[in-house]
């Protein structure tokens, strides 16, 4: 017998473009975490530096969020989740 595999259909310009940008904004977000982390365990705590980055890193995550609601996205509606 014969094992088939799914393949998934081709991304369309528009999904490619939404992962991508998806991709790009989380990895500014991870990166400001990254640097709040080392301002506030590095041999200087720097509160202020970390709360500066982690409000970027906030402002990356809200950013996508507001694209997402104004282009339609059916990733934009809101999703119960259990507790």
């Amino acid at each position: 017998m014969f094992n088939r595999t799914k393949t998934s259909p081709a991304l369309t310009q528009e999904q490619a473009e939404r992962v991508a940008t998806l991709s790009e904004l989380c990895t500014a977000a991870a990166d400001h975490v990254a640097q709040a982390r080392m301002a506030l365990f590095s041999e200087h705590l720097d509160t202020r530096s970390a709360l500066d980055h982690l409000d970027k890193a906030i402002g990356c995550l809200r950013g996508f969020t507001a694209r997402a609601r104004r282009t339609g996205s059916p990733d934009s509606k809101p999703k119960l989740q259990s507790a």
